[in-house]
C-alpha cells in the first residue's frame, strides 16, 4: 500500500549537464540554424522586399464656421472623412491608374489597393504606398496625393465637402531607403533563430527521455 503512494523522486535541474548536452549536439543546433537561415533566404528570393512611401495631409476644422448642428462630433468626423473620400474617388483612382501605365508597371503581379493604406492621426492623414521599387512608390504616392488634394478642393467648391474643413497641400514623400517587409537580412536572421530554437527543444526533449526514471511497477 505504501509503495503505491510513494512519489517518484524529482530530478534536479543541472545547468552544467544541460550545457554539456548542448555541446555534444552542437552539430545539430548549427545545422538547424543554417537550414533556417537558408529557408529565410529562399523566402526572400520568392518575395521581393517592399518599400513604403508616405505623403501626409494636414486637415483642420475652422470652428468659427461651425453652426450649432455642425458642432456635433459626428459632423466634424464626417467632414474630416472627406479626405479619404477624395483620395478613393473614381476620378483620382483613374488618374493614378494612368500614371501606373506611364511608369511602365505591368498589369499583373502587383495590385494598387491591397498595397495602399490611408491612416488618420488626429489632424494628419497619411497616404502610404508599398512597392518593390522605392522610386516608383515615391513618384506614384506623390502624384496620388496631389491629385487627391485637387479633388478635395474641387469637391469643396462644388459643395460636396463642408466649407469648415481646411485642406493643406500634402507633404511630399521621400524615397524610402529601407524595406518595410521581406527584408533579406531580417528573414535570414528570423529563420536562423527559428532553427536554433527548434534544435535546442529537440535536444532538451531527447535529454529528458534518456534521464527519466523507468515507471514504477
Amino acid at each position: 500500500m505504501l509503495k503505491g503512494h510513494l512519489q517518484k523522486p524529482m530530478q534536479e535541474f543541472d545547468p552544467i549537464e544541460h550545457f554539456q548536452d548542448y555541446l555534444r549536439h552542437w552539430w545539430l543546433i548549427l545545422a538547424a540554424a543554417l537550414l533556417g537561415g537558408l529557408a529565410g533566404f529562399l523566402f526572400s528570393r520568392m518575395h521581393p522586399p517592399l518599400y513604403e512611401a508616405a505623403a501626409t495631409f494636414m486637415v483642420q476644422v475652422d470652428v468659427t464656421q461651425l453652426s450649432e448642428t455642425e458642432n456635433d462630433l459626428y459632423y466634424v468626423d464626417m467632414g474630416l472623412a472627406s479626405v479619404e473620400g477624395a483620395l478613393m474617388s473614381n476620378e483620382v483612382l483613374d488618374r493614378v491608374s494612368q500614371e501606373i501605365v506611364i511608369l511602365g508597371q505591368p498589369a499583373s503581379g502587383w495590385d494598387l489597393l491591397p498595397n495602399t493604406t490611408i491612416e488618420r492621426r488626429h489632424a494628419y492623414w497619411d497616404l502610404r504606398l508599398r512597392h518593390p521599387d522605392p522610386a516608383f512608390a515615391q513618384r506614384l504616392v506623390n502624384l496620388w496625393a496631389e491629385a487627391g488634394y485637387q479633388a478635395m478642393l474641387a469637391r469643396q467648391a462644388q459643395g460636396f465637402a463642408p466649407a469648415y474643413v481646411i485642406y493643406s497641400p500634402p507633404t511630399r514623400a521621400q524615397q524610402p531607403t529601407q524595406p518595410v517587409s521581406f527584408s533579406t537580412n531580417r528573414l535570414i536572421l528570423a529563420g536562423s533563430l527559428a532553427g536554433w530554437l527548434i534544435a535546442t527543444l529537440l535536444v532538451e526533449l531527447r535529454s529528458r527521455r534518456i534521464t527519466s526514471p523507468p515507471p514504477a511497477r
